[in-house]
C-alpha cells in the first residue's frame, strides 16, 4: 500500500518538473527573441553610422593589380564616378507632422543629427516594450503555475495567453521599427525640401 503512495507522489512531482521544464523553456525562448530583436537594433543603428562615415567601399586586390592603362583609354573605359544621392521616400503627412512634434528644432539638426535623435527614441520604446513584456510573461507565468493545479483546458488556455502574449510583443516591437523608419523617411523629407 505504501508503495502505490509513493509511486503516486514520484509520477505527479515528474509530471509538475516537466511543467516547470516547459515553461522555463519559454522563457529562454523570449529572452533569446528579445535579445535578437535588441541585436538587429544594434546592427542596424552602427550598420548606418558606419556607411555614413565611410560611403566609399575598399578596393579590391583585383582592382590594385591591373595593367596600367593609357589615360584616354582608361576615361573612356572607366567613366568616372558619381556620387549616389539618395531620393527621398514620399511619406504622409501624419509622419511628417510626428517628427515636427518629436524634433520641434528640425531645421536646425542635420539629418545624422536627427536620424540619431529618432533612433535613440526608438531604442527607449524598445526597452519599454522589453520591460512591459517582462512583466506580462512574468503574469503569463504564474497564471500557467496556477493552472498546473487544475484541469488541462485550463492549463491549455494558460498557455495559449502566454503565445498571445508573446505574439502581441513581436508586433508592437516591429510597428515600432516600422515608425522609426517611417520617421527617417519624413525627417529626410523635410531636410531636401529645403
Amino acid at each position: 500500500m505504501k508503495m502505490t503512495s509513493a509511486n503516486k507522489l514520484g509520477s505527479a512531482s515528474k509530471a509538475a518538473m516537466g511543467e516547470r521544464a516547459q515553461v522555463r523553456t519559454i522563457v529562454l525562448l523570449l529572452v533569446s527573441f528579445l535579445l535578437g530583436v535588441t541585436a538587429t537594433a544594434v546592427w542596424f543603428h552602427f550598420a548606418t553610422v558606419r556607411t555614413a562615415e565611410n560611403p566609399n567601399p575598399p578596393s579590391t586586390d583585383q582592382q590594385d593589380n591591373q595593367q596600367p592603362v593609357a589615360p584616354a583609354v582608361a576615361a573612356t573605359a572607366n567613366p568616372p564616378a558619381q556620387k549616389y544621392v539618395e531620393q527621398p521616400v514620399p511619406v504622409a503627412q501624419e509622419a511628417v507632422d510626428d517628427v515636427k512634434r518629436v524634433l520641434p528644432n528640425y531645421a536646425s539638426l542635420t539629418v545624422d543629427e536627427g536620424t540619431e535623435i529618432l533612433r535613440e527614441a526608438a531604442l527607449k520604446k524598445y526597452a519599454d516594450a522589453a520591460q512591459e513584456l517582462q512583466t506580462q510573461i512574468a503574469q503569463a507565468q504564474e497564471e500557467l503555475k496556477e493552472a498546473q493545479s487544475k484541469s488541462p483546458a485550463d492549463q491549455q488556455a494558460a498557455m495559449k495567453h502566454l503565445q498571445q502574449v508573446q505574439a502581441e510583443q513581436s508586433q508592437k516591437l516591429q510597428q515600432i521599427g516600422g515608425q522609426l523608419q517611417t520617421q527617417i523617411a519624413a525627417l529626410k523629407q523635410l531636410k531636401n525640401a529645403k
